[in-house]
């Protein structure tokens, strides 16, 4: 099928034979790659849907989202055709006819052609900085531009925006040296007037406060960097060159990956190259920044920061992050925005003990205006370095002190060998802390993404005599997955942390936990919501054909409930953050829908916490709302929550410069320590000898803090 093009501009037209690149042609085993993709989707995913005209509408909404994600490079009349295709495409996938991907591919190259000369002319023409304009930033769901000259307005805006954001940028690393080069004049300062004051009181006893003067010089460490015009010219050249770098096994792999994930979002075609890279991520031992990678609007999104890995040690990485340049030691830094994820992935890694450049749009800053750079120490991801931790925190309220436990479990973990597993190391802790005659227990599983299933239905057992620990359905048959064995380890009164980022595994503890009455849960409006489980299957048994990651089956709580896209639901909410980021299943497009099966009969609840839960509730707003700390925290978490849904940001380079400025004011006061519980931290105090305990600090965490007061009034409200 060949599509119309508009006529373009003379100098783009001359440009085209020196930045289109070579014509991508389907290889011989593409026709029969889609063949069998066709037929082992229906037959192995959970729905069991046959491909069908809705399913084809999905697949092509996926494919212009893979292609055109903020729908700036294609022309509405572009998409016209292309929508006249979804008749056809049943037939085409059936038949293995595979050239409307790749023709819809090269009219994508011509039309980035056109844009990123555009882009070169608007840079020569300079912008106005201080006209009163804004860009609609998030164009996700905005209409494609009807004529050229709607086209060049919104590029004209977008470019505009990358420009501002460049300079505030820029502007706010300068500032950031200058208080950094300020803090250590200071701290030189003291030195120095410490040491004179030694010096006085050697030689004159009695003799107080010394007045010193020092004449301190410290060089701001100030970034050299290519100016704004310069990044943008070379970002869209980089685009140029990425764009024809691509070859058939991308193109094939992005359009199979749109039938799959038009299932569900979670399903996807995994090419060989892909399939590679996925079994890299599987390996405990992979070299890098510890960090698991999603593609999202042309970035490397983070997706979770990997617990024990250099960028959870580091601390400045965060999920949501998106990396947009990735810059080797001493290099110059490479754009990678539209690169294929692998691509990015390949970039990132390194050699151990090798430094990473990254620059990063965070994740609190949803608009993409600001850019901060992280570099981070690559290392090992060691499996010791994940594994649950825990601590005895003794608690002073009123005239008792309670005695409380903590377990920090970071992942669901376990080894193929069956040599370690979070169950078994979960077990221990248990133990140690029922031999220290614990008063209750804290289990976080904040930002635990989850992992194995054994080891979470093994643990959900930990703490219930017997009974269902959560219903898995395939198909139209659903099982369970039974307590292993009876008996409860650890019976006191518990608290469970989670937030939007625990997810699966997390969500079944948490979830069974709460049904069976056996805990409160603490912590953001709803976990993660992902109630489903992939499996890995090879679409033939050739190895160079590709694989399918594909959703086979559901998880369904024991009252019936799936955890699916709703999540678990908290006892006790505390907002946090993450709980007003646009995190979760819900931000998925075609997520499975929420859905229910029968209860499990005759289960035995531990206890009804209904009425406690209010109490405890009640308790916590009003500790909080006296808490000087917790209201400028909530001040962060509104004013991000506000950015969040910020749908247009300002062109005018005053009003942005403003609002980063009163961005990093608010950050400084959580850096000072502001924003912490109301314990002061003893900082002589020894280190804990136990490295078990050595990442855990309660008092350095305002969430855990409440959560250890909820589980003090749930101790008292029990007793």
């Amino acid at each position: 099928m060949k599509y119309s093009l508009r006529i373009l501009p003379i100098f783009v037209l001359l440009l085209f034979p020196l930045i289109r690149g070579e014509e991508i042609l389907p290889e011989e085993n593409s026709a029969e790659v889609m063949r069998l993709v066709v037929r082992a989707l229906p037959a192995s995913h959970l729905s069991h849907q046959p491909l069908s005209e809705g399913l084809m509408r999905r697949t092509l909404d996926n494919f212009l989202r893979a292609l055109d994600y903020d729908r700036s490079l294609f022309l509405a009349s572009d998409v016209a055709e292309f929508r006249k295709h979804t008749v056809q495409m049943q037939a085409d996938f059936e038949s293995g006819n595979i050239t409307f991907p790749f023709e819809a591919f090269a009219l994508l190259k011509e039309r980035v052609a056109n844009r990123v000369a555009y882009v070169n002319v608007l840079l020569d023409e300079g912008f106005d900085l201080d006209e009163d304009e804004v860009y609609v930033w998030r164009r996700k769901d905005a209409a494609w531009p009807e004529d050229e000259a709607a086209w060049n307005d919104l590029w004209r805006k977008k470019v505009k925006n990358e420009y501002i954001g460049l300079l505030v940028s820029q502007k706010m690393r300068e500032l950031d040296a200058e208080d950094l080069a300020a803090e250590k004049a200071e701290e030189a300062l003291e030195e120095v007037a410490e040491e004179v004051a030694e010096e006085v009181a050697e030689e004159q006893p009695g003799v107080e406060n010394v007045e010193v003067e020092a004449d301190v010089v410290v060089e701001a460490d100030l970034e050299v960097d290519l100016s704004p015009e310069e990044r943008i010219r070379k970002r869209y050249g980089q685009f140029v060159e990425v764009m024809n770098g691509h070859d058939s096994e991308y193109v094939l792999g992005m359009y199979l990956s749109s039938l799959a994930s038009a299932y569900d979002a979670h399903s996807s075609y995994l090419s060989p190259r892909r399939e590679e890279d996925f079994d890299i991520q599987m390996k405990l031992s992979l070299t890098g920044i510890g960090a698991e990678l999603t593609y999202d609007e042309g970035a490397a999104k983070i997706q979770r920061v990997m617990k024990g890995g250099p960028a959870d040690l580091d601390g400045r990485l965060q999920s949501g992050d998106k990396i947009i340049a990735v810059q080797q030691e001493g290099e110059e830094p490479v754009d990678i925005l539209y690169w294929p994820l692998y691509k990015s992935v390949r970039l990132i890694r390194g050699e151990k003990g090798s430094t990473v450049i990254l620059h990063v749009i965070p994740a609190s800053d949803a608009t993409g205006t600001q850019v901060r750079l992280i570099d981070i120490v690559r290392d090992e991801i060691k499996l010791e370095e994940k594994a649950a931790k825990s601590l005895v925190y003794p608690m002073e309220r009123d005239d008792r002190t309670f005695k409380m436990g903590i377990i920090n479990l970071p992942d669901f973990y376990a080894d193929f060998n069956g040599d370690t597993s979070s169950a078994a190391d979960v077990k221990k802790l248990l133990e140690g802390l029922n031999a220290d005659q614990v008063d209750g227990l804290v289990l976080d599983l904040r930002n635990n993404g989850g992992g194995s299933l054994r080891d979470c239905v093994e643990m959900s057992g930990f703490f219930i005599d017997q009974g269902v620990v959560v219903q898995v359905k395939s198909g139209q048959k659903v099982s369970v997955m039974m307590d292993p064995d009876k008996g409860i380890l650890f019976d006191k009164p518990m608290v469970v942390l989670v937030n939007k980022l625990s997810a699966s595994a997390s969500e079944i503890l948490a979830a069974a936990l709460q049904d069976y009455g056996r805990a409160v849960i603490v912590g953001d409006s709803k976990t993660h919501g992902k109630g489903s489980v992939q499996s890995l299957m090879p679409i033939d048994r050739r190895e160079d054909l590709g694989a399918l990651k594909v959703t086979t089956a559901g998880f369904y709580r024991v009252d019936g409930r799936s955890t699916q896209l709703k999540g678990v639901s908290p006892d006790v909410v505390i907002r946090t953050p993450t709980d007003v980021m646009e995190l979760g299943e819900e931000y998925l497009p075609n997520v499975l829908p929420w859905s229910w099966v029968a209860p499990v009969t005759g289960f035995p609840p531990y206890s009804d916490l209904r009425e406690v839960n209010a109490q405890l509730s009640a308790n916590s707003i009003a500790r909080l709302e006296a808490n000087e700390k917790y209201e400028i925290y909530q001040d962060k978490v509104d004013r991000l929550e506000e950015r969040v849904q910020r749908r247009e940001v300002s062109l005018n380079y005053d009003v942005r410069l403003e609002q980063m400025l009163e961005d990093r004011e608010l950050d400084k006061l959580e850096d000072k320590g502001l924003l912490i519980a109301d314990q002061d931290v003893d900082e002589d105090a020894e280190e804990d000898e136990d490295d078990n305990a050595s990442e855990i600090q309660p008092d350095e965490d305002m969430i855990l803090m409440e959560g250890l007061e909820i589980l003090a009034d749930l101790i008292e409200l029990t007793a």
